[in-house]
């Protein structure tokens, strides 16, 4: 089976799904877009206001030129004053809404955290992340932790720098911060970008010393953390407003191991497939539910991608299979990786069917690694020895 018609199984249960009413009432936030001569404190400054990571711009005429993002703003540590058009990013505008598992396969292609929607070359507005989780109406089974993104917290004695390049380098919404290895709140990125980039000019116009970027990014972070409103134990099920407005992630002893942001999320859990060459066959998830099935396949993919660029992959593959117990059910989980010298296999079994998954896939891909090391091991020697006979 291709990756494509994998692709197309693993969106069931929302691949029907269809948006009912004006399409700008559903996902699309409304907003005036930025000039090309606008500067980075009124675009950092509209951002915080609407809390919105992306904002369209039009050239002269009012026609689409480009978008630029909250974390182009955090990565270029540009002076406030600088214009708009010199962080312009070309991103393709959407034209249609109709599918949100296409807006959603965009989101991943163009690696954007909002999306602009123009109509007769005209910018509308932008469709978020968050808003295409809720209207995706993903219903979580998994626990937390399967889907954070794992980080170490800041502390508030850090400089605002670490958690502008943290921010701006991952796409992170929320900056978590702990002090003695307890959550003490977070920095939003909106937030950050509005300190660095709108402080100074307020300061300026007040008569005071306005300072330039460096002094703000060495300020101590503890001027901008505030409470944190959502949080998840690691081992517990996030709801869907976790997915769509972003969360932090706990253990059990109370310590920071992630967080989980919206955009994040949609990579995680939409890779180009299309674009991934690599021979992968996953079966037996069709029963389950639509965040189940991509990270079963997002993590079967990964090691896939691993595999065929070490070796000759023939066929990578993982077949879950359920075992009724009573009222629940037991699941195992094969994963085999087959090359054009061998084949490695293992097999698991959990109740959930993600970590069944996940722990055969992995096992497999260790046996792998094994026996590369194994053969590398043994051409050094047969090298060694061959040295030493040699006159």
């Amino acid at each position: 089976m291709s990756a494509r018609a994998i692709f197309g199984i693993l969106f069931i249960g929302v691949r029907n799904y269809s948006l009912v009413g004006t399409p700008s009432r559903d996902l699309v936030v409304t907003l005036n877009p930025l000039k090309l001569d606008d500067t980075l404190s009124l675009a950092a400054e509209v951002m915080w206001r609407l809390e919105v990571p992306a904002v369209p711009v039009v050239d002269e005429r009012g026609l689409y030129a480009g978008c630029i993002s909250i974390f182009s703003l955090l990565r270029r540590r540009a002076p406030a004053s600088t214009k708009v058009r010199s962080l312009v990013d070309r991103v393709p505008p959407l034209e249609t809404l109709s599918d949100p598992v296409a807006v959603a396969r965009a989101f991943v292609k163009t690696g954007y955290p909002r999306l602009p929607v123009v109509e007769s070359g005209k910018p509308v507005g932008v469709v978020s992340a968050r808003r295409l989780i809720q209207a995706m109406g993903l219903k979580p089974r998994v626990p937390a932790e399967l889907l954070m993104y794992k980080l170490e917290p800041l502390s508030p004695d850090d400089p605002v720098e670490r958690a502008r390049k943290l921010a701006g380098d991952v796409g992170l919404r929320l900056v978590p911060v702990a002090q003695q290895g307890k959550l003490v709140g977070v920095v939003r990125v909106y937030d950050l970008a509005r300190y660095v980039y709108v402080t100074p000019i307020q300061r300026g116009t007040r008569g005071e010393v306005s300072g330039d970027v460096e002094y703000y990014l060495s300020r101590p972070l503890r001027d901008l953390v505030v409470d944190t409103q959502k949080v998840v134990e690691s081992g517990s099920v996030p709801t869907l407003l976790d997915l769509a407005e972003g969360c932090v992630v706990l253990g059990e002893r109370g310590e920071v191991l992630g967080v989980i942001s919206p955009y994040l999320l949609l990579r995680c859990l939409l890779p180009a497939v299309e674009e991934a060459a690599v021979p992968l066959r996953v079966e037996g998830v069709e029963e389950l539910d639509f965040i189940s099935q991509r990270l079963i396949y997002a993590k079967s993919l990964e090691i896939a991608k691993s595999v065929a660029e070490r070796a000759r992959l023939l066929e990578m593959s993982v077949v879950l299979k359920s075992r009724k117990k009573g009222s629940t059910a037991r699941y195992e989980a094969y994963a085999s990786i087959k090359l054009d010298v061998g084949v490695h296999a293992a097999k698991a079994e959990a109740w959930n069917p993600v970590e069944a998954a996940m722990e055969a896939a992995d096992a497999a891909y260790k046996r792998f690694t094994k026996a590369k090391e194994k053969a590398r091991e043994k051409r050094l020697s047969i090298e060694r020895l061959r040295r030493k006979l040699l006159p």
